[in-house]
Formats: C-alpha cells, sequence, structure tokens
C-alpha cells in the first residue's frame, strides 16, 4: 500500500498540521486535553491546571483552572532568523459584507500553542504578550547587531 503525501500547501491544511503537533506535544506532557465543540470559541484546545496551597503545615487547598490553547503555525522568516506567527483572526460580515475585522485572543484563550514545520516544535506564547498586535516573533538566532533588549527568544517559550 503506497503512503499517501499530504500537500501542506492551504491554509486548512497548515492548521491541522499544528493543532495536531500541540496536541501531540500536551499529550506527551502528560495533560488530559479536552476539546472543544465548536469553532467560534477563540481556543483550539483546554486542559486542566492544579496549583496546591499548604496553610498552617497541614490544610491542602487545591485549586483547577481551565488553560484554554489557540493553536497557530509559525512560519520562518526569509532570512531565517525568525519565527512569524499571527496573533489575531480575520473575519469577514456585518453590514459592510467585505469590511475584515481584526480580533485578538484576549479573554478567548490564556496561550497560542505555536508549531513550526521548519524546527519542528511547539512553542506556548501567552495571549497577554501579544495585545493588539497582528502577529509576533520568536528569533531562533542573535540579530546582527547583537540586540538583546526586547528580544523574544524561541527557545524561552519552547514546551
Amino acid at each position: 500500500m503506497a503512503q499517501e503525501i499530504i500537500n501542506l500547501s492551504n491554509t486548512s491544511q497548515h492548521g491541522l498540521e499544528g493543532h495536531t503537533a500541540v496536541l501531540n506535544k500536551l499529550v506527551q506532557l502528560g495533560f488530559e486535553v479536552l476539546l472543544p465543540w465548536g469553532e467560534h470559541l477563540g481556543y483550539d484546545l483546554a486542559y486542566y491546571e492544579t496549583s496546591e496551597e499548604r496553610h498552617f503545615g497541614f490544610f491542602v487547598h487545591q485549586d483547577s483552572y481551565l488553560v484554554r490553547i489557540q493553536c497557530k503555525v509559525a512560519w520562518l522568516s526569509d532570512d531565517g532568523n525568525y519565527l512569524i506567527f499571527n496573533t489575531s483572526t480575520v473575519s469577514v460580515g456585518g453590514k459592510d459584507k467585505w469590511k475584515k475585522k481584526k480580533t485578538g485572543y484576549e479573554g478567548r484563550a490564556e496561550y497560542f500553542g505555536v508549531y513550526n514545520p521548519h524546527t519542528q516544535k511547539v512553542y506556548r506564547v501567552s495571549v497577554l504578550e501579544a495585545p493588539g498586535a497582528s502577529s509576533m516573533r520568536l528569533r531562533l538566532h542573535p540579530a546582527k547587531n547583537n540586540q538583546e533588549k526586547n528580544v523574544k527568544w524561541a527557545y524561552n517559550y519552547e514546551i
């Protein structure tokens, strides 16, 4: 039986690859991953995290909270020095059917789960680190001018 090669030239296929890579990584890390029912929620995957506090040495308080992940696929910059991914979604509609509206994910997801086929790695980036922006860059290699200030290094986000 011949293996079918998947053509990753369209956006939906890229998204599926990224979604699957993030899901796989979270499962490898031992998370029980939840899949939302519906595409309108602003997140693609979710899992619970539990924190524990001890009071007076013997009272234990556990708190669980839902962590929502919006999956993205990053592409490599032309010079190969950084990864770029979209941090907003574009919708068309309203009174003027051709009007495009960019919406961020603040309040709808806590993190971006970002996959890059070139590095074959998954990165977890807080949605709060990209408010109002339409894209974000994660640097792979040092800048030619050796700038370090405000650089978001990809390795700091790798999971």
